[in-house]
């Protein structure tokens, strides 16, 4: 994408491209940008899908200010999925907060938008937060609209575990439903439990629909993933037949020039968004350095 921080406050990285569709010709993508402090906030622009995403418009000061001190979302937010729901834009974000014992703590936020610039938060606190199927943080989320309400697919955290002398986050795909995309029930159920194995994690969920069901991406990594290898992260997507409660087998992205050495994205491939256009579907995820790297995007031809 050619955007690039060092732009006022936007110091560093551009994480999780989270794409919500104004129109033909106008989508806009939020992201997680960083300042010089380290600290995360949502910043977006807006392309035209049509036009080789080509920028339309660039929002690098924070559309949204961390929390007041002591709040989920004080020491950091971003974004996750951007809906419409009843004419306002529902943006579910992750808020961040700090622990004494491990590096994190993560809540899922919602803020409404009519312009889907100026936000406000729908609560002072989370609409998900830690629980008795959720005991370590959640985050990432994806939210649909179902039958009778909205159906969120989120990562949910299982422990932390010392790595390399570092105590590092597991977590899996779990899921709940609310009536209105604001209120959720307080369980939920896993998602893919047999693609997990041992040490594997899943993340930043994202639903598309096609014949047969649903197709689910999301990202998987090792526990080993910092530098490389077969454990960094990569992208993958399951078919879900939605009748019958089945997933197919895991499928991993397969790029027609795949990344080579020297790439944004030659170790590193994660948190994917995809979304649909007149020719085929489009693919924004971060590569390198989750996202310090920048947004990249890939296209699919489905003609």
């Amino acid at each position: 994408m050619p955007i690039k921080a060092g732009h006022g406050w936007w110091g560093s990285y551009a994480q999780v491209p989270t794409v919500l569709a104004l129109s033909p010709r106008l989508w806009r993508i939020y992201f997680a940008g960083r300042n010089s402090a380290n600290r995360s906030s949502i910043l977006a622009v807006d392309v035209d899908p049509q036009d080789g995403m080509r920028v339309l418009g660039e929002y690098f000061d924070p559309i949204m200010e961390p929390g007041l001190p002591g709040t989920f979302d004080c020491s950091g937010l971003g974004p996750s999925c951007a809906v419409m729901i009843g004419g306002r834009v529902h943006l579910y974000y992750s808020g961040i907060y700090p622990r004494s014992d491990v590096s994190f703590q993560i809540a899922i936020g919602l803020a409404t938008s009519d312009d889907g610039l100026n936000f406000e938060r729908a609560f002072a606190g989370p609409v998900r937060s830690i629980g008795p199927a959720d005991p370590y943080f959640v985050s990432t989320p994806f939210v649909g609209a179902i039958k009778g309400g909205y159906r969120m697919w989120y990562a949910s955290g299982t422990g932390w575990v010392e790595t390399r002398g570092v105590r590092e986050p597991d977590y899996v795909l779990r899921s709940c439903v609310s009536p209105d995309g604001i209120l959720w029930e307080t369980g939920s159920v896993p998602v893919l439990g047999d693609d997990l194995g041992d040490g594997n994690s899943q993340t930043r969920p994202w639903v598309t629909h096609e014949a047969g069901g649903i197709r689910l991406w999301y990202s998987r990594r090792g526990r080993d993933f910092r530098d490389g290898g077969n454990e960094a992260y990569r992208l993958f997507s399951r078919l879900i037949d939605v009748r019958e409660g089945m997933a197919g087998e895991a499928e991993p992205v397969i790029f027609s020039n795949p990344p080579a050495a020297g790439d944004f994205d030659s170790w590193m491939q994660a948190y994917c968004c995809v979304m649909r256009r007149a020719s085929g579907e489009v693919m924004f995820y971060n590569g390198n350095g989750f996202g310090e790297a920048g947004i990249g995007w890939a296209t699919r031809d489905l003609t």
